[in-house]
C-alpha cells in the first residue's frame, strides 16, 4: 500500500474531524494521504459554514466547538497542519462543485486543486480507500 486515498462525502462534523486526525497522523508518519471531498461534504468546507461555524454536528460535535477549556482544533486547521508536516493533497470535486454553482475561492484555502472522479481515482490507485 502506497498511502490513504480518503473521500468525504458527508457534512457531518464529527465525520470531517475524524478525517482530519487520521489524515494528520498519516501525514505526520510520512505516510501519503490525498483527499477528496464531495457531495454533501464540500457544504463544510465553504468559507462562510467555517466563519460561522454553522456544521451539522451532534452532541459530541457540539461541545467540541463550545468548550472552551481544551483546545481542540478545528478541522480545517488540522488538514492545513497535516499538509504543512506531511504528504497530503486536498482535492474538491468538480461535479459537486458545479451541481452547487461553486468555485474553489468559495471554500477555505485548503485544497491543492478540483477533480472529477477519474481524476481522483487515477491519484488513489494504488492507496487503500477510506470512504467516509
Amino acid at each position: 500500500m502506497a498511502g490513504y486515498a480518503l473521500v468525504i462525502a458527508t457534512d457531518d462534523f464529527e465525520k470531517i474531524t475524524a478525517s482530519s486526525i487520521i489524515s494528520s497522523v498519516a501525514a505526520a508518519s510520512d505516510v501519503p494521504v490525498d483527499v477528496f471531498v464531495t457531495m454533501n461534504g464540500l457544504r463544510a468546507f465553504e468559507r462562510e459554514t467555517v466563519e460561522t461555524r454553522d456544521f451539522d454536528t451532534g452532541p459530541l460535535g457540539e461541545a467540541m466547538l463550545e468548550n472552551e477549556d481544551t483546545e481542540i482544533p478545528l478541522f480545517t486547521e488540522q488538514f492545513e497542519q497535516a499538509a504543512e508536516i506531511g504528504p497530503l493533497s486536498m482535492y474538491a470535486c468538480t461535479m459537486a462543485m458545479d451541481m452547487w454553482g461553486r468555485e474553489l475561492a468559495d471554500y477555505v484555502d485548503l485544497f491543492d486543486d478540483e477533480l472529477g472522479v477519474s481524476g481522483f481515482l487515477g491519484k488513489a490507485e494504488d492507496k487503500q480507500v477510506i470512504f467516509v
